[in-house]
């Protein structure tokens, strides 16, 4: 029997890391003087690096687009090591309402895995004592948001149904990823404000992962 399950987003939902993302776009787009702002990054949150570095030499024939993005990366990390993060108000407080009813749970992140180990030990936190199925872009190649692969691949490994497991997302492209694999959207607002596409096809939107504990039967 399907178990009841719930995916979680990394950056942007359990911690305020999508900030050091954005901080890092910042910095190192205006040392290139490369014409992109916060709309443009929007669009790109949650896919590959490998799909990023293809769509801008199309846009930047003669930009380095690998060291460009390698230098938001590096930018990024440094934040992580200086402990420029924090996690976000509600996180064990619904970890512990999930295990209560015996929701299975997983984090599915765009994120390294490597990276993502380390977001969670600067904190004293160990992941693998939380989740039961952890997938990164390590483990999935190209096949990120907005395509649903990353969602299924973690329902498929909890045993859950999609139709039947919420998914919490920060990002437009991982709102359209749940919405593509048949999963139960939940938008928890971090940077991005909700699109028309979000507002209609989301099952919620909430301000604090507080307000998700209430979801859970």
């Amino acid at each position: 029997m399907p178990q009841k399950a719930v995916i979680f987003d990394l950056d942007g939902v359990i911690f305020n890391t999508e900030d050091c993302w954005k901080v890092g776009f910042e910095i190192i787009t205006k040392k290139y003087g490369l014409p992109l702002d916060e709309n443009y990054r929007v669009t790109i949150c949650g896919k590959s690096e490998t799909k990023i570095i293809e769509e801008l030499n199309e846009m930047f024939p003669t930009l380095d687009a690998l060291t460009y993005r390698k230098e938001i990366a590096d930018e990024y990390v440094r934040q992580i090591e200086n402990g420029e993060y924090h996690l976000k108000e509600g996180f064990f407080e619904l970890i512990t309402a999930l295990k209560e009813k015996n929701y299975k749970i997983a984090l599915a992140t765009s994120n390294l895995r490597w990276r993502m180990e380390k977001i969670f030990n600067n904190k004293g936190i160990d992941p693998y004592q939380i989740f039961d199925v952890i997938i990164t872009v390590s483990e999935i190649g190209n096949r990120t948001k907005p395509d649903p692969y990353i969602f299924l691949k973690a329902a498929e490994e909890l045993d859950a149904d999609p139709t039947q497991t919420m998914v919490i997302e920060d990002s437009l492209n991982g709102i359209e990823a749940a919405v593509r694999g048949n999963f139960i959207p939940i938008m928890d607002k971090d940077l991005i404000p909700p699109s028309e596409y979000a507002k209609k096809h989301c099952y919620k939107i909430v301000d604090s992962l507080l307000d998700i504990i209430p979801l859970i039967n």
